[in-house]
C-alpha cells in the first residue's frame, strides 16, 4: 500500500509526481518529511503577517499541528 502524505495546512493528500510542493522539514529515522502545497504555504504567509498567528498558536497548543 502506497503512502499518502498529507498537506501540512490543508490536510489534503500530496501527489509528488503532479502537485507543486515544499518540504517543511526533511524526513528522519523518527520522524516523516512534512510537506505543504506550495499554494497553501503562499496564503499561510500572507493571512499570518509575520507569523505571529503561527506562534501564538503553538504557544497555547504545543503539540497540536
Amino acid at each position: 500500500m502506497p503512502e499518502v502524505i498529507l498537506c501540512k495546512d490543508c490536510k489534503q493528500p500530496i501527489n509528488k509526481e503532479t502537485d507543486q510542493y515544499v518540504v517543511i522539514e526533511k524526513g528522519t529515522d523518527r520522524h516523516p518529511e512534512v510537506l505543504a502545497h506550495v499554494a497553501c504555504e503562499q496564503k499561510r504567509a500572507t493571512e499570518s503577517g509575520f507569523g505571529i498567528n503561527e506562534w501564538l498558536r503553538k504557544l497555547r497548543w504545543p503539540n497540536r499541528p
